[in-house]
């Protein structure tokens, strides 16, 4: 399964791609799908069994994102909540 990351910026988007990649974490980066946000736009496309550390590693370097969605099993994209 994948998770898509949204960021506020193309900016943030670069950087995570750069860091995540320097710690050995495969991503891609997609266009921000229709059925999460019809603005045109990049996000940061990994499998989900990666998403727990890399968001870590976001954490750590202070790089914010706006919001995590997982594919579920009818292929639709589901907010994740996050961890309060």
């Amino acid at each position: 399964m994948k998770c898509v990351l949204l960021f506020s910026s193309v900016h943030q988007v670069m950087r995570t791609e750069k860091l995540l990649k320097e710690k050995g974490i495969e991503v891609d980066l997609i266009p921000v799908p229709r059925e999460i946000n019809s603005d045109c736009g990049v996000a940061v496309e990994l499998d989900t069994g990666s998403g727990e550390e890399a968001l870590k590693i976001l954490g750590e370097n202070k790089i914010s994102f706006l919001e995590c969605y997982v594919r579920n099993s009818s292929g639709r994209f589901e907010l994740k909540k996050r961890d309060t």
